[in-house]
């Protein structure tokens, strides 16, 4: 018994074996149809043979043919399902983490200990991001470049657990646009042209990479193409013109959970119907998308433009780059005006 199933086994035997019961299994109707017709099994192959090489629509070879054929197209699509499905098995395999050692532990932290100023940490990354060019600015419009240069700009850390000094903080990096303003904790590649910058989904059209003649002017312009709706909301194209028109942009907010869409009132809720009954969401992440086009700069935490003057003229500006009613070398001009922050020495 042993040595029967040592041959199953065998990589080689086993394919043997199941080619000879396949050949088995094959020829049972053959001798059913010899018995019930009380006929020779050569004559029943002869019949087979006559019937394939027999006149109709269309010859009956091909139809066998286009069934045979039909047959493999589907076992091997089977097959790729099994193996892709068995590779997402695999990906999603939980592996236990070694447990750290205590040194381990020590560089982390360290890593996430900051003590230099935020414009002094972002200028360091400006300049591993864009290196190469002086005082002036630089245009991506590639996919691949405005992908591997934000990824680099953005990279793990820019959230820090402790900060060490008088002046520092740790979230030196942030976005700017108008009054609106918040920290960059991560970003993620989500597609050919899309980031995910914390919870947002950009749709990115284009870069502009600003050093200035001081290291705490630099920045970086982002500009976003219109993404299409989720689908789970009504809109009124009148209302998101009107946004466009008056320099604000039209976002919608929504949930993923397991590969299904919640509304944002389901994420605030923590809880969804699912499958007819109400479950928890816990572990929901939260996305906004913008359905017009969007823009914004990626800067220091404490860069000259965080201020009120920045708060309450700036929208101006970069409506009108939208609008192309201001050319980038007028907003770079509006940019320059914006005098050192005070909170950054």
């Amino acid at each position: 018994m042993n040595r029967l199933q040592k041959i199953w086994k065998d990589p080689v035997w086993s394919k043997v074996i199941a080619a000879g019961l396949i050949f088995i299994i094959s020829q049972i109707p053959v001798v059913i149809s010899s018995i019930i017709s009380n006929q020779s099994i050569s004559q029943i192959y002869n019949n087979i043979l006559l019937f394939l090489t027999s006149d109709c629509i269309i010859p009956c070879w091909i139809f066998i043919l286009i069934i045979i054929v039909s047959i493999g197209s589907l076992v091997f699509g089977l097959k790729i399902l099994r193996n892709k499905n068995n590779i997402e098995k695999l990906e999603n395999e939980v592996v236990p983490k070694p447990k750290e050692s205590d040194n381990n532990t020590q560089i982390e932290e360290n890593e996430l200990r900051i003590n230099e100023a935020p414009t002094v940490f972002y200028h360091y990354r400006f300049c591993e991001a864009f290196p190469g060019f002086n005082n002036g600015y630089k245009w991506f419009t590639k996919n691949k470049d405005i992908n591997t240069r934000l990824s680099i700009l953005l990279k793990h850390p820019t959230r820090f657990k402790k900060a060490d000094g008088h002046g520092i903080t740790n979230d030196p990096v942030w976005w700017f646009r108008g009054s609106s303003a918040m920290p960059i904790d991560s970003i993620k590649i989500i597609g050919c042209n899309k980031i995910l910058l914390n919870y947002d989904e950009l749709k990115i059209e284009k870069i502009a990479a600003y050093r200035g003649r001081s290291y705490y002017q630099d920045f970086v312009y982002v500009q976003c193409l219109p993404d299409k709706p989720i689908g789970i909301y009504n809109y009124d194209k009148e209302y998101m013109e009107e946004c466009l028109k008056n320099n604000r942009n039209y976002t919608e907010d929504f949930g993923l959970y397991k590969g299904k869409i919640l509304t944002r009132q389901e994420y605030d809720d923590g809880a969804a119907v699912i499958k007819g009954k109400p479950q928890s969401i816990s572990g929901a992440e939260l996305r906004t998308r913008f359905l017009t086009k969007y823009n914004f700069i990626i800067a220091a935490k404490y860069s000259p433009y965080n201020c009120d003057e920045f708060y309450k003229t700036s929208d101006g500006l970069f409506g009108g780059l939208l609008k192309s009613e201001v050319s980038f070398d007028d907003f770079i001009n509006g940019m320059k005006n914006f005098e050192k922050n005070r909170n950054d020495y």
